[in-house]
């Protein structure tokens, strides 16, 4: 009789402690995020100020994060001549992946950081000939055509403002008040990449030249926070 009171207190206890671990887990992401999708958060600071990111997507890796507004202009690249410039050799990607991150993140931050590979991307409109490109490891990137029609499902969703410091450096400005963004996908034509326009549309087929000093940059990011 004793064993089978002690038998049932065991249980007791095994089932209480089960019920607390299940309250816990209640509302925890993948990744040990405890944010969700469409959540705004304030992550690492630009020319003084904080940035403020938008949760695009939760999993094993962490959470997604896009700025919120048109970070800075950046060119793609400054080359000019009439070339296939692809991700891999961009000084856009060389930068985010350099400076920026080193200086936009404390030492803390960059350990939430994630590490990611970013797959290439063929433009849905280029010729079967052109150029392949070669998947990067990143921290820091942009996004595909294919991810920002995934992530941002209308075009008034990819629309965006530029940062003080984007209006300094003479982003263009719509009459909307919203920027022209990069996309890390290249245009079919030579030494340009897509882009998403002020009115949050992308052309498959005509971007903007590499050098264009007037796109803005929105970065994006794995992180686990």
């Amino acid at each position: 009789m004793k064993n089978n009171i002690m038998a049932a207190k065991a249980v007791s206890i095994i089932m209480a402690v089960l019920m607390v671990l299940g309250m816990c887990s209640c509302g925890k992401k993948s990744g040990n995020v405890s944010v969700r999708t469409g959540d705004t958060v304030m992550f690492g600071t630009y020319e003084g100020r904080k940035i403020e990111w938008i949760v695009l997507d939760t999993g094993k890796n962490g959470a997604l994060l896009i700025t919120k507004e048109g970070l800075d202009v950046k060119q793609m690249d400054d080359e000019t001549e009439m070339i296939e410039y692809i991700w891999e050799d961009c000084d856009l990607h060389a930068w985010l992946n350099g400076g920026f991150y080193e200086t936009s993140f404390s030492a803390e931050e960059r350990k939430q950081i994630n590490k990611t590979t970013v797959k290439f991307e063929r433009n849905p409109s280029e010729a079967h000939m052109a150029r392949d490109g070669q998947d990067t490891d990143d921290h820091v990137f942009l996004l595909s055509y294919s991810e920002a029609k995934k992530y941002f499902r209308s075009d008034e969703a990819r629309t965006c403002t530029l940062s003080p410091t984007a209006k300094a450096n003479g982003g263009f400005e719509g009459f909307n008040g919203n920027c022209i963004w990069w996309l890390r996908t290249n245009s079919p034509y030579k030494n340009s990449f897509l882009v998403v326009n002020e009115k949050g549309q992308i052309n498959e087929i005509k971007g903007m030249t590499c050098y264009s000093e007037d796109v803005c940059i929105r970065p994006v990011m794995w992180v686990s926070i």
